[in-house]
């Protein structure tokens, strides 16, 4: 159902240069991305040969992000329906992750190990909907898909997860949507649900990825 939906709104870009209403624009982003990981390990990889659970908070501020889009919007109450593509992508954590230890049995036994980790999103996906509210104040919602890639070393490779989905929602000021160039500003916050992997090895990560700031865009009408 998500691929069928995310299909029909990706029509918008091929039709919108073809329809008065239609638009193609590119943004700019500053976002704040953040999560909360946890890692089990499984038992005889750590000293005392039982699991051990490891969290952590991590985050990423001010990380620059463009994309691309194409949107339509309605003459019936002005309402816009659109698709947003990020084609780049963002480390999760601004540092990469480390810890030291000398397993006693097991993976890498008797060997002083640094375990390092990181995680990046990448092919940021986003439908959504923008309904005016008052004057050129608009509100916004939608929803984002993206794949989630692990950066490993010290420990059996996790792998990625692809297609983690995720709700995206913000309010923004449009200039207009009269033909030619116009812009928009807008605060926009994406909450994605809870990406869990598990390595060759039978460790497990998982972790929840949040990303919230700022998105100037130009749009340009037909």
């Amino acid at each position: 159902m998500k691929k069928t939906f995310l299909a029909i709104i990706a029509s918008i870009f091929i039709v919108s240069p073809a329809l008065a209403g239609g638009a193609i624009g590119i943004s700019g982003s500053l976002y704040n991305i953040s999560a909360d990981v946890t890692e089990t390990t499984t038992a005889g990889t750590v000293g005392g040969g039982s699991a051990n659970t490891n969290k952590k908070s991590v985050d990423h501020d001010l990380v620059p992000v463009g994309s691309i889009f194409a949107e339509y919007t309605f003459d019936f109450g002005g309402i816009t329906l659109g698709l947003d593509y990020t084609p780049g992508s963002a480390d999760v954590s601004k540092n990469v992750q480390s810890r030291t230890e000398t397993p006693t049995s097991g993976e890498n036994k008797d060997t002083s190990t640094t375990y390092k980790a990181n995680a990046e999103i990448d092919n940021l996906m986003t439908a959504y909907i923008e309904i005016p509210v008052m004057g050129n104040m608009y509100i916004k919602g939608g929803y984002s898909e993206v794949d989630v890639n692990t950066e490993d070393s010290g420990v059996a490779a996790y792998g990625n997860a692809s297609g983690i989905e995720g709700l995206t929602y913000g309010i923004g000021l449009r200039s207009g949507s009269d033909a030619g160039l116009n812009y928009k500003f807008a605060y926009e916050v994406m909450e994605f649900d809870t990406v869990s992997i598990t390595s060759t090895s039978g460790n497990k990560v998982s972790g929840d990825i949040d990303t919230a700031g700022f998105k100037a865009s130009l749009v340009y009408n037909f």
